[in-house]
């Protein structure tokens, strides 16, 4: 997952689609994708029909978690988490930690897991 890290943030954009850019959602499909669970980007495609970048804000992204997904506080690799900060990431464990897109705009890795954010089994609703 090396080359994921340091993908630049934008809206719409896939990990694959030859740009340089993803944004959390199909960052954290692609995540899950490699890690040989379920895709959810086919689940979700209507996000991008209804919203648009200044729409699906950050408590947007919070009430669609916790509606669609189910809240843990046992992280497991798999599971989706809300990072806390202002622009609300979305992320995802793996077994070496979280990927996710950090304060700077980028797709970063952080060892460990977050001690103050939501986790959310989107495999059991």
């Amino acid at each position: 997952m090396n080359d994921l890290i340091g993908l630049q943030y934008a809206w719409g954009h896939r990990p694959l689609d030859g740009s340089g850019f993803t944004d959390c959602f199909q960052l954290s499909c692609e995540v899950r994708k490699r890690m040989g669970l379920i895709d959810h980007s086919p689940l979700y495609s209507w996000v991008y029909e209804q919203y648009d970048e200044s729409t699906f804000t950050p408590r947007r992204l919070a009430r669609f978690l916790f509606q669609s997904g189910i809240r843990t506080s046992v992280a497991t690799i798999g599971n989706m988490v809300l990072v806390d900060g202002p622009t609300g990431a979305l992320g995802t464990v793996t077994e070496y930690g979280i990927i996710y897109i950090g304060a700077g705009r980028q797709v970063i890795h952080r060892p460990g897991l977050l001690l103050t954010t939501s986790y959310f089994d989107m495999d059991q609703s």
